[in-house]
């Protein structure tokens, strides 16, 4: 076959260890954990310190002003637990708090209506309670060895001795700097001179310090994490917050408590899927893969148009029912059994057509069984995330996945001064609409994208997956399974193959199939965008993976996003 242009290509070689393996999106995070691993440390130990790093290494994705979940499974006792440390709104918080601006969506992730000076996703009203200090110290305390204190250290150490600025580093400042600018003290620490920072290359270095989070992080590995919630960090957060225009209160922050909890599991073709239940990214996740096993044959081929056709009506309908119906089910009923029941499943996907799209609409309130009769929330389907994610599996097959997040990029740009501390912007996960499942409440958990998962055969890790991206996220951690289970490839390969994405309400492919598969599509009726992954905008999300088979563990990372790193112990 002749080519008559030269094609730039872009993909990862595979990491492989006999000791274990840490994925993340940092080299200075998966490093630190894979550091962790070698010194005897087990995968909660490597997790938490990654994550830890990982606030300072990127923290333009996450960091201790924001909140994540944490899924851990022991292979030596079949054992699957959840730390859940989300993002939750103040107790003042309610759901006429944001004056909507009457036209338009926002111009952010989500494509909610359009809120009056964007409050729900810039500046001190857009922050939620922040848990990511509580997670992954409880995480440490219950299921790891090390000390707080010693899980700290590596943080520290580079905040101290900085961040090398790369190209990327640059460009994720540069992509803000106007939210940035309105902010001093946020200002302060990625301008240090004034200026967007950037490097000349290995030659002559530079470097992103940030001296106020290093001795923030070490009061807590004095004072120890309580003092986030409890002491004068706490104050500091709330006196800064309510200065710019919030509402919280000490006992905000004081009440907040990290929850262990049971994961929710499905099983696609013989293997457990355990990720997050509640109003998460993991209902939507277990509900496309129960969608996916009941349509697509087991001998499909990928990519092919006609599997791909099945997997999209499987995504569409499953983003139809999260919109519908997915919220905090302390505050709405929400039908989480009912979705992911054999008879539900069965329903929905007799209802899909095999030759042409099938019209997609949310099941039913009678079919789910929901007495309330709140409107769905009916986002314009923007996408794009600023979530971390990082894999673990140690020598002993305990496997981690942790998903974690500010919510946008750079979060609700706030810092508070004196601290290093970068806060989310969680309240916008709520729909600023009254009267939907997902509206605002106070102490409500808002409807989150996450979906760490952990594939898990006859009781034995098999692999950790996850990915950021927003609402990307899932039908890629979903993709990657099926590349696992079903077409049996390696880890790299599975995160490298090229994806879809039905989250929106047109399909989205990579740019890298081949041309045949998108007429095919396009022949059935599909609203087709493609996604050249070499531009790096993160249409497809991007992953941190890591799997275990025979003995050896391979790292698989997002090749499109410059600093993921696997790294083996």
């Amino acid at each position: 076959m002749n080519h008559l242009e030269s094609t730039w290509t872009v993909d990862r070689t595979q990491a492989t260890s006999a000791g274990g393996m840490v994925a993340a999106k940092t080299p200075q995070a998966a490093r630190a954990g894979a550091e962790v691993l070698r010194n005897g440390g087990n995968a909660v130990d490597a997790a938490v310190v990654t994550a830890l790093v990982a606030g300072v290494a990127e923290p333009w994705m996450n960091g201790l002003g924001g909140g994540g979940y944490l899924i851990r499974h022991d292979s030596a006792t079949a054992q699957t637990d959840v730390v859940a440390y989300p993002m939750v709104a103040p107790a003042s918080a309610h759901e006429s708090m944001f004056e909507l601006a009457g036209t338009g969506t926002d111009a952010a992730l989500f494509g909610w209506p359009s809120v009056v000076g964007a409050a729900n996703i810039v500046g001190h009203r857009a922050v939620c309670v922040p848990g990511t200090v509580s997670g992954l110290s409880t995480a440490l305390a219950r299921f790891g060895s090390l000390s707080w204190a010693a899980a700290l250290e590596p943080a520290i150490d580079l905040a101290v001795r900085g961040l090398p600025v790369t190209w990327h580093t640059t460009m994720e400042i540069a992509r803000d700097l106007a939210n940035l600018r309105k902010f001093p003290a946020t200002e302060a620490i990625l301008c240090p001179q004034g200026i967007v920072p950037w490097s000349a290359g290995e030659s002559n270095p530079v470097f992103l310090r940030n001296p106020d989070l290093a001795n923030t992080l070490r009061t807590l590995a004095t004072d120890g994490p309580r003092e986030f919630y409890e002491g004068e960090i706490a104050n500091h957060i709330v006196a800064h917050l309510n200065d710019g225009g919030a509402m919280f209160s000490n006992n905000d922050l004081s009440s907040y408590e990290a929850r262990i909890e049971s994961p929710l599991t499905v099983t696609y073709r013989g293997t457990d899927v355990h990720t997050l239940d509640y109003g998460s990214g993991g209902v939507t996740l277990a509900e496309s893969l129960r969608l996916c096993e009941a349509v697509l044959p087991g001998d499909y081929r990928s990519p092919d148009p006609a599997a791909l056709h099945l997997m999209a009506q499987a995504f569409a309908t499953s983003f139809a029912d999260r919109f519908a119906y997915l919220a905090d089910p302390e505050f709405v009923d929400v039908p989480i059994d009912t979705l992911l029941s054999d008879d539900y499943i069965a329903s929905r996907a007799s209802s899909m057509q095999r030759e042409t799209v099938s019209p997609v609409t949310a099941g039913s309130r009678d079919q789910l069984g929901v007495k309330h009769d709140l409107g769905p929330s009916i986002p314009d389907y923007t996408s794009g995330g600023s979530t971390t994610h990082l894999s673990v599996i140690d020598k002993d097959g305990v496997a981690v996945t942790l998903t974690q997040t500010l919510l946008s990029l750079w979060g609700s740009r706030v810092t508070i001064p004196g601290t290093g501390i970068i806060m989310n912007n969680g309240m916008m996960w709520f729909d600023p609409e009254p009267r939907r499942p997902n509206s605002v409440a106070g102490g409500k958990r808002p409807l989150s994208n996450m979906a760490p998962a952990l594939l898990v055969r006859d009781g034995q890790s098999v692999a950790a997956l996850g990915a950021s991206g927003g609402r990307r996220i899932m039908n890629c951690v979903a993709q990657i399974a099926l590349n696992l289970i079903d077409h049996k490839m390696d880890m790299q390969e599975a995160v490298s193959a090229p994806r879809i994405d039905r989250s929106t309400t047109k399909l989205i492919a990579s740019s890298r199939m081949d041309p045949e598969t998108f007429d095919g599509l396009r022949a059935m009726g599909h609203d087709l965008s493609l996604s050249d992954e070499s531009l790096f905008f993160g249409d497809l999300s991007s992953p941190a993976c890591v799997a275990l088979a025979d003995g050896t563990f391979h790292g698989g990372v997002d090749p499109f996003y410059y600093p993921s790193t696997a790294a083996g112990a």
